[in-house]
């Protein structure tokens, strides 16, 4: 009888267990809510059973994130333990932030040199810290993009260094390139580089020299010609297609890099965010979530239905067994031409009698986005 008892116990507790099939199903929509696109969010969570217990591990996030994920595993069945981290944890909740404090600042996709390049910040930009790898830390930047950064690129901080350096007057640099000194003298030591978009604490000025302090204290000089005030700068954006021409043809011949949104090397999404951001938006990183952005273009068979400063996508149209796929942007600057940056930043048009006509470009565009004129659209903070 006790052998039969035990046999029924084992069934009854083997019929009541979810299967792993079940499991991941139910992590599939939470997964969908909180990290539908793996490049903004994090979302590891997975399962694994020891013994008659279901074991939830991996991170995220976002608590409502791991609440949600154990509600939902919890729902179908079984005994389910916790073991999902919440980032940033340990130590680094104390110091969350980090501030740029080089020029141009690589985020990788993995930690370590050698590894991908997936985007750049520049220096002043405040950048979430998650985790912390051998020296390289998980970051997430103002545009939600995540990537590893390394800690000597930035200077860590707490909520209230954050908002102090925030709330701090800034000078942001336009001038296409400069050098911080040491001293209010072209022949003194460079302190660093400084790129357009830069962002520097203000301080006094000395003739045509504008003092300024980085986010790890360092102090220095710059050329006041270099540099706008940064409150002012951000007052005085305009985004018109004009102004977005004018930007976009200042980096003709910057060359081609993977992963690059500065005017050290750019690719073809860090251009265009560039250029836009420069006029005080914000567009998102890659150029398939740019194509998000916006209004849809009713584009016409002659391109009758373009403006100035329009999104141009292209890539492959969706059909029948494959979906859309965009891997490629540029900015349309009418009478046929657009510029982009395919091995640099350039010139080409749709005219096929044009000296610049870019063959491949026509048979690969997919559709057009209009940012200009459209609300609501992140601005620069």
């Amino acid at each position: 009888m006790a052998r039969i008892a035990s046999f029924l116990i084992l069934l009854v507790f083997v019929s009541c267990s979810p299967t792993d099939e079940q499991l991941s199903d139910a992590l599939t929509p939470v997964r969908e809510r909180f990290a539908p696109d793996r490049r903004v969010a994090v979302f590891t969570v997975t399962t694994e059973r020891r013994g008659g217990t279901v074991v939830a591990k991996g991170e995220v996030d976002n608590p409502d994130a791991k609440r949600e994920a154990l509600e939902a595993l919890r729902a179908v069945g079984g005994n389910v333990v916790d073991s999902v981290v919440v980032l940033p944890h340990g130590a680094l909740t104390e110091q969350p932030y980090g501030i740029v404090t080089v020029s141009v600042g690589n985020m990788r996709s993995k930690p370590g040199h050698a590894q991908e390049l997936a985007t750049q910040v520049l220096m002043g930009m405040v950048v979430k810290i998650l985790k912390e790898e051998r020296g390289w830390y998980l970051v997430q930047s103002h545009d939600r993009y995540l990537g590893w950064i390394e800690g000597s690129s930035m200077q860590m901080t707490d909520e209230k260094g954050r908002e102090e350096w925030i709330d701090a007057p800034k000078v942001i640099t336009t001038g296409y390139f400069g050098i911080v000194r040491e001293r209010p003298d072209e022949r003194s030591l460079p302190v660093t580089d400084v790129i357009p978009g830069v962002l520097m604490k203000k301080k006094g000025t000395r003739g045509r020299w504008q003092e300024v302090e980085l986010p790890n204290g360092r102090r220095g000089y710059v050329d006041r010609w270099l540099v706008e005030d940064y409150g002012l700068w951000r007052r005085t954006r305009s985004l018109t297609p004009e102004n977005v021409e004018r930007a976009a043809k200042l980096f003709v011949g910057v060359p081609y890099l993977w992963g690059g949104t500065s005017t050290k090397g750019f690719d073809c999404s860090g251009y265009t965010k560039t250029v836009f951001r420069l006029n005080g938006v914000e567009l998102n990183r890659d150029a398939n979530q740019q194509a998000l952005m916006g209004e849809e273009v009713q584009v016409g068979p002659g391109f009758e239905g373009l403006k100035k400063g329009d999104l141009l996508f292209f890539g492959r149209k969706a059909s029948e067994n494959a979906p859309e796929r965009i891997w490629h942007v540029g900015i349309y600057l009418g009478g046929l031409e657009f510029i982009h940056c395919a091995g640099k930043v350039r010139i080409n048009s749709f005219d096929e009698r044009a000296p610049h006509y870019d063959e491949e470009r026509l048979k690969t565009f997919v559709r057009a986005r209009r940012v200009i004129g459209i609300s609501p659209i992140p601005e620069v903070g």
